[in-house]
């Protein structure tokens, strides 16, 4: 569940808490490291792990021009927190109001809601209006309120540090191998079965047409293996993201066909992770070229996920 508020709701007897504050989109390794020593810190002193973010991104509120795709909706976040043993998940509606709160404010919300004991942050991290509630701030005003402020370091691949900037790049190259290792976890939409105009299954490929959240970050277009998950199983399939050029569409779609499925899911909401990119969107010159280019998308897909595990943990 999601908490909506920090609005001062200790209870009658609150458990110690541990908090860590932050965006998480994608709640990638950098994140994971920090969640998971708050969850430690908070398991040591008896007590609860709180994640507290933000819904919507900060820069969709204070620059929406430049206002990033997301690679997690507030759900998949809550979700991918609460496997790393979140047990309090609180989302912020953020607001030129909020921003303008100072870390004296902040910090006030936080010990109104929680007894608050630990505050984990990672590098440069600062809070509040101005970014004035830095490392030496929290550690300044914790002395004086009860808490104490634990520093993580930051997650490194290939020599720099993780960052949710480093995969939405990853993603829109395509390069979807690299988003998972810097995720720990293969590249994942969550989306509703819509009805589409049926060319998938004139083909001799149907597939499943998935609704996409707004906002969400896609990988650049294209053919990839995938593993799909619906009705709680996991199913190979391949997956494409593009504007069906051969039939000169103008709508963007994600659809998956699914291996050796064949049922109606019309409605039901579907997992799609990302595998490997097979490769880019082409227009074929005719339904025949399509057709054959589609059985060598499939026969790839089936040989590189034949005796592969799905995505653990998702």
């Amino acid at each position: 569940m999601i908490e909506y508020s920090l609005a001062p709701d200790r209870g009658l007897s609150p458990r110690p808490a541990v908090c860590t504050v932050g965006v998480f989109d994608g709640v990638h390794r950098g994140h994971q490291r920090l969640v998971s020593t708050a969850v430690a810190e908070a398991r040591e002193l008896g007590g609860i792990a709180v994640a507290v973010t933000f819904e919507p991104h900060p820069r969709a509120v204070l620059d929406p021009a430049s206002s990033p795709p997301e690679l997690t909706t507030l759900d998949e976040k809550r979700e991918r927190l609460a496997a790393l043993g979140v047990d309090r998940v609180v989302a912020i509606n953020f607001t030129r109001e909020v921003s303008m709160w100072s870390p004296e404010q902040f910090c006030d919300r936080l010990l109104g809601r929680f007894d608050l004991r630990r505050l984990v942050v990672g590098p440069g991290f600062a809070l509040g209006h101005q970014r004035r509630g830095d490392a030496a701030f929290l550690r300044r005003y914790g002395a004086g309120h009860g808490f104490d402020v634990l520093e993580v370091e930051p997650v490194f691949d290939d020599g720099s540090p993780i960052s949710s900037t480093r995969i939405r790049g990853s993603l829109v190259s395509g390069d979807v191998e690299e988003a998972a290792r810097l995720l720990g976890f293969p590249y994942f939409l969550d989306g509703t079965v819509e009805r589409g105009n049926a060319v998938g299954r004139r083909l001799g490929f149907p597939t499943a047409n998935l609704s996409v959240a707004p906002g969400k970050c896609l990988p650049d277009l294209g053919i990839y293996t995938a593993w799909m998950r619906v009705r709680g199983a996991w199913h190979p399939a391949a997956a494409s993201l593009g504007y069906r050029p051969t039939f000169g569409g103008d709508r963007l779609t994600v659809e998956a066909y699914v291996l050796d499925f064949d049922s109606d899911i019309y409605g039901e909401r579907a997992r799609l992770a990302f595998v490997h990119r097979l490769r880019e969107e082409r227009q074929y010159p005719d339904e025949a070229s399509l057709i054959a280019q589609m059985r060598e998308d499939v026969a790839e897909t089936r040989r590189r996920l034949d005796g592969t595990e799905p995505p653990p943990g998702l």
